[in-house]
Formats: structure tokens, sequence, C-alpha cells
């Protein structure tokens, strides 16, 4: 954090409360509490007690929210690693600060997002077109405005993603949110199966009047595999890490043990058995990794497939975008 954003002047503050509030709206003991309180909060920020500072700096923008409050409240939220309601609060700061004609806060607060705009993952929920109105969807069991489902900033990390609808059956999944990804779910929503032993038709289907009966509903065999194919995919991927690690560390052994050496390796005699061995074990640990690695890339690749292609599940797989690359999102209810 630049300390010159951090050091915004605390008379500024003033001035723009001052200047800003309707008598009618903050009392004069109002805003000397809020100034007090504001000072407070900056002895707090500067000590690095986020926590305690955000509160008070929240509780001076219940009085008179400035563009100078709003960038503390970013600062805080950045600093206690909420990075997604720090860059939102940094946007809000910005547009303040514009109307207030406040150069160093608009440029400081401009900085500061576009460092966090480069970090922040982003969501997108797709409904279906014929979704009907009263669907909700929830985000980290947060609800959401159909309005916003677009691009909503979010925390590196997993997330849950759930939907519902009348007359539909619940959808959920979930995602892991890398470091500047931008990723996509669509919601499937399908009507709920009527329950067991329920007619299909209205009239009777025999002599005997019943109706025809629901065929049982089964689990597909493609489930079985695909969860197999699945678990043996990670354990290959856990096995490919490994590798790598090990491999690092021997070489790190060799370059530790004989800086400067090169073919043949020019050691101390003492540590000439260890080095051979570590040379010995990192030149098949390489080949090892990127097999198993290679191996875990096909297991899960069949096992999204069947789960992709199964018809008696609601799962499909999406492309997620990174910076440096891609990758695959299955969702549905698996």
């Amino acid at each position: 954090m630049r300390s010159t954003a951090i050091g915004l002047a605390l008379s500024l503050l003033v001035c723009h409360v001052a200047r800003a509030a309707p008598a009618a709206a903050q009392s004069a003991e109002q805003l000397d509490a809020a100034r007090k309180l504001f000072t407070d909060a900056v002895a707090d920020q500067e000590a690095k007690r986020f926590d305690t500072a955000l509160d008070k700096f929240q509780r001076v923008a219940a009085v008179k929210d400035t563009a100078n409050v709003r960038f503390r409240i970013a600062s805080c939220l950045e600093g206690l690693g909420r990075r997604a309601e720090a860059l939102a609060s940094y946007e809000a700061a910005m547009k303040l600060a514009d109307q207030e004609k406040v150069a160093d806060v608009l440029k400081a607060a401009r900085e500061r997002a576009a460092d966090l705009d480069r970090l922040v993952p982003r969501l997108s929920v797709v409904l279906p077109t014929d979704a009907p109105a009263a669907t909700e969807v929830r985000v980290d069991d947060a609800p959401v405005d159909r309005s916003s489902l677009a691009g909503m900033l979010l925390d590196v990390g997993h997330h849950t993603i759930r939907a519902t609808a009348p007359g539909d059956s619940p959808f959920e999944t979930a995602v892991t949110l890398p470091e500047g990804g931008h990723v996509s779910i669509s919601v499937i929503l399908t009507p709920v199966a009527p329950p067991p032993g329920q007619a299909l038709g209205p009239g009777p289907s025999g002599p005997s009047g019943d109706g025809e009966k629901n065929p049982p509903v089964t689990s597909h065999p493609s489930h079985v595999g695909a969860w197999i194919a699945i678990g043996v995919g990670g354990a290959l991927a856990v096995g490919s890490v490994v590798s790598f690690v090990l491999r690092q560390s021997n070489i790190s052994t060799i370059d530790n043990d004989c800086p400067g050496g090169g073919s043949p390796l020019q050691c101390p005699s003492s540590k000439q058995s260890e080095v051979n061995d570590a040379r010995n074990a990192a030149q098949w640990q390489g080949p090892l990794a990127i097999g198993l690695a290679a191996g875990a890339v096909v297991g899960v690749g069949i096992g999204a497939w069947l789960l992709a292609t199964s018809p008696s599940q609601s799962v499909s797989v999406a492309p997620a975008f990174l910076r440096d690359g891609g990758l695959l999102v299955l969702q549905g209810r698996m």
C-alpha cells in the first residue's frame, strides 16, 4: 500500500464533512463525534488493527460518507484480505472523489483499484432464458439480485452456487476461483419428477383400472465408472505433484552441495555419494511426474465425459478462462 494513499490528510475529511453535511441530517454533536471517531480509526489503521479501524470508519460513513472515508474503508478491507469488497469500495471512492473534486483521493483510489482489478476473480451466473421470474440465486448462501449475476466480484477460493425455482429441482454446484480468473456457470433447471408410483396418465390402463406406474429410477452404470475415473485421476495428480517436489528437492541438494559444478559434478568427496544419489533420483522423477500428470488429465477427462453424457445426471462441463490459461469446470448436481 503506498504511503501517500494511506496518509491522506485528516483535514480534508473534516472540511468535506463540515461543508457537505446538511444541518437537518446531522447535528453538530454528531459531526464532532464522527471527526473524533475518524481520528481514532486512522490510528487503528496505521497500527494495522484493520478490523477495529474498519468498524469505526463504517460508523463514520453512517454519519457522512465521503471519498476519504470510503477510501479508508477500502484500505482496511484490503488489509484484511477481502479484495473483492475492497475493489468495490475503491470504485465507490473514485465516484465520490470525482463528485467532490478531491484529486489526490481520486488518483490513489484509481491506482489501488487498477492493481486489484488484475487479481480479483469474477463469477457470472447464467440463468436459462425461460427461468421463472421467482428464480432465486444464492452465492455462498447470500441472495444475489438477477441484475448482478454477470461479473460478480468474489475473493479467491471455494464458492457455492445455488438456484431454486418453483416446480424445478434445486440446482447446486461449486467452483474454486483462482486469482484473476473469470468463470461462467450456467444454471440447469429441470422439472421435478413425479414421485415413484404416481400414474403417468389420468386414465386407467387395464381392466383393473389402475393407472400406469412410473418405472423405478435406477442408477446409471456410468456414474460409478465416472467417479472411479475422477478419483484415479485425482490420485495420479497428487502423485505427479509429489514427484515434481521430490525432483526439485534433489536438484536443490545438488546445487547446494556442488555450487557451480558441471558435468561431471565437482563436489567434495564427503558429498559425492549423496549428490550422485540425488542426481540419479532426479533423472527418473521428472519423466514419472509428467507421466502421472498425463494420466491424471486422462482420468479426470473420462470421468467428466461420463458425467456430462449420463442421461440421469444434470452435469455439464464449462470452460474457465484465467490470465495464464484455462481449465474445465464441472457444474450441476452430482
